[in-house]
């Protein structure tokens, strides 16, 4: 009978809830009393045709009393019998033990991963809201390593890639030798335009950029008057290949030749062509490396401009002397002199200095550029009579102001105490390269090595060609 009652007890309990935390509708009529739960339980469960709640409910406003009650906790519930368990168990999750200080009740979402971030809570619509908490502000550290980190893709783009002037090697041309190739020296700084017709350099002007100059090597100025249109289209062969390099479909490069001042009957002729038609990038290529000797042709390229003066002045000779540091001390000493500084002081006032100050910070600066180059020249039976070349970089590009500059230092002399008296002499033009700071015999192209261009003492292929079936008397050979 015992165990019946038992059973009897067990399922009613069951039928009242048939799950431990499913919430009973309100038009469900509530089962209580001794027949069904303990006296212990039934003084607790006074309120049970309310719906459960299984999140806590929204806290108010602070200094405001909680818009429902809150559960009180329930004492001696430990003291339950054990045939009482199963009930005890299922009030136990309905009912939140405790609540947080704020009225809120305490619940496991709180502290879930899920939960916002920002600790505001929910509030009451008729309650004022919360002002939004202060945007933080970015240190310095951290705006740096977000810029570098947008570029980043850029940065690895860069690196993974040749620079554009990086240092082009073509199989046709000879590389760049470590130190670049050296310089070319000219009379003045428009040199590639002479004896250019006013009216073909007019429409040169007009050409639009990118575009370049060039010079080719070995060729006198009356074989490029008889073979214009070849040597253009020898430029231009030479210019496309290296364009193809850079872009596998580079649209057609155009050289454009020179016309003499004059027409044909004039005794001065122009050397240089105009390159165009072609891109920033190829342009830039060429004019940074500058020579380019094949097999074919060997070329410089000037940029389409003369902002600096050339640096060689002239050369002096009649010193006993071959040690060019003393040549150095020399001319820095008649420069310096009080005459010579006042008159180079004079000739840089007339170029637009604001101030006497600047004046005189120009000529202190022009003396200490000077640098001197040793000529070993050698005359008849080997003896040495060594020339220098004196350069100096102008502290102004005006034309006319470097042009009486150089003309004044020019007529000066520069003596010694023991190594004789130095005088300027005459600068010729290199028939290889066209420089005016040395003659064929001390070209220093043709040292360079895998050097593809003409060398000492032979004339360019298209001119020793066209002469060799003469022999050195002027007659045809046996063998023409």
């Amino acid at each position: 009978m015992k165990d019946k009652e038992t059973s009897s007890i067990k399922a009613t309990s069951q039928t009242a809830r048939p799950y431990p935390i499913t919430p009973r509708p309100t038009s469900q009529t509530p089962r209580m009393g001794p027949r069904t739960f303990p006296p212990n339980i039934l003084q607790i469960e006074e309120n049970m045709e309310e719906p459960l709640d299984f999140l806590p409910d929204p806290p108010s406003p602070p200094g405001s009393p909680p818009d429902t009650p809150t559960p009180t906790h329930r004492e001696g519930c430990a003291n339950n019998p054990l045939n009482d368990l199963l009930v005890y168990q299922e009030f136990k999750i309905t009912h939140s033990p405790g609540t947080l200080e704020n009225g809120a009740v305490s619940s496991d979402l709180n502290s879930s991963i899920h939960a916002p971030g920002n600790a505001m809570v929910d509030q009451p619509m008729s309650a004022t809201p919360s002002p939004p908490p202060p945007a933080r502000v970015q240190t310095a550290e951290e705006h740096s390593i977000l810029a570098h980190l947008v570029l980043a893709e850029t940065n690895r783009l860069v690196l993974s890639q040749n620079g554009v002037n990086h240092r082009t090697v073509l199989p046709q041309f000879t590389p760049m030798p470590p130190g670049g190739f050296p310089l070319v020296h000219m009379a003045h700084s428009a040199q590639i335009f002479d004896h250019l017709d006013d009216k073909v350099l007019r429409a040169w002007f007009q050409v639009e950029h990118p575009k370049f100059m060039v010079r080719v090597f070995d060729l006198p100025a009356k074989e490029i008057a008889e073979k214009t249109a070849i040597t253009a289209e020898r430029i231009r062969a030479s210019i496309a290949i290296i364009a193809d390099y850079i872009h596998q479909e580079s649209p057609l490069v155009r050289v454009s030749p020179p016309q003499p001042k004059g027409g044909r009957g004039a005794k001065e002729l122009p050397t240089g062509f105009l390159v165009h038609s072609v891109s920033e990038e190829i342009r830039n290529l060429i004019v940074n490396q500058r020579i380019w000797s094949s097999s074919d042709i060997t070329f410089e390229a000037l940029p389409f401009n003369c902002t600096q003066p050339p640096e060689l002045l002239f050369c002096l000779s009649e010193f006993t002397t071959s040690d060019p540091e003393l040549v150095r001390k020399t001319v820095t000493d008649v420069w310096s002199h009080d005459a010579h500084r006042h008159d180079i002081n004079d000739i840089f006032s007339q170029c637009g200095f604001q101030d006497d100050e600047l004046v005189y910070k120009a000529t202190r600066d022009f003396i200490k550029s000077i640098r001197v180059e040793l000529l070993d020249f050698k005359i008849t039976g080997g003896l040495s009579a060594p020339r220098f070349n004196i350069f100096a970089t102008s502290p102004t590009n005006d034309a006319k102001t470097w042009t009486n500059l150089r003309g004044y230092l020019h007529l000066l002399e520069y003596p010694t105490g023991l190594e004789g008296r130095g005088i300027a002499a005459a600068l010729f033009p290199c028939q290889i390269c066209h420089s005016l700071a040395h003659p064929r015999g001390l070209c220093p192209f043709p040292h360079i090595p895998q050097w593809n261009g003409p060398k000492l003492g032979i004339r360019n292929t298209n001119s020793s060609s066209r002469q060799s079936g003469r022999t050195r008397g002027g007659r045809p050979s046996r063998n023409a």
